[in-house]
């Protein structure tokens, strides 16, 4: 009875709208949290790719992104078990930081709209300096 339940959850997930971004957004989460991930639109990198799953997840973070432009970096984290996204825009010194209000992906609500803090300055700058091994 169990394992019936967890397929037809399962199931259910596949085929509600959202149920693919959902999959896409689970899948690759734990690689990318708590890490700045540069974002190359022409690379179509892994900082791309978790940026257009969340713009697919959440539309606050989609719309935003239409409106602005894609960021330079990215930056996911928890916080009271709601999820957030940090967004980079390193030539305007900004950062736009949405964090989930509830349990819908599109709760993301844009809580801050700041420049880079001088942590934020020193860590991406590290990042963007970084030589391979």
């Amino acid at each position: 009875m169990k394992q019936s339940m967890t397929w037809i959850l399962a199931m259910a997930v596949l085929f509600l709208p959202g149920g693919c971004a959902w999959l896409d957004y689970q899948e690759t989460k734990l690689h990318s949290g708590s890490i700045y991930l540069e974002v190359d639109a022409d690379a179509q990198n892994f900082g791309y790719q978790r940026l257009m799953i969340n713009c697919r997840y959440r539309e606050p973070v989609n719309t935003f992104i239409q409106t602005h432009g894609f960021p330079d970096y990215i930056y996911e984290y928890n916080k009271a078990a709601r999820e957030g996204i940090r967004l980079f825009y390193l030539e305007e010194n900004k950062v736009a930081d949405f964090l989930e209000q509830g349990m819908s992906p599109d709760s993301a609500t844009l809580i801050e709209h700041r420049p880079l803090d001088s942590y934020e300055k020193a860590e991406i700058n590290e990042y963007r300096t970084r030589k391979p091994l």
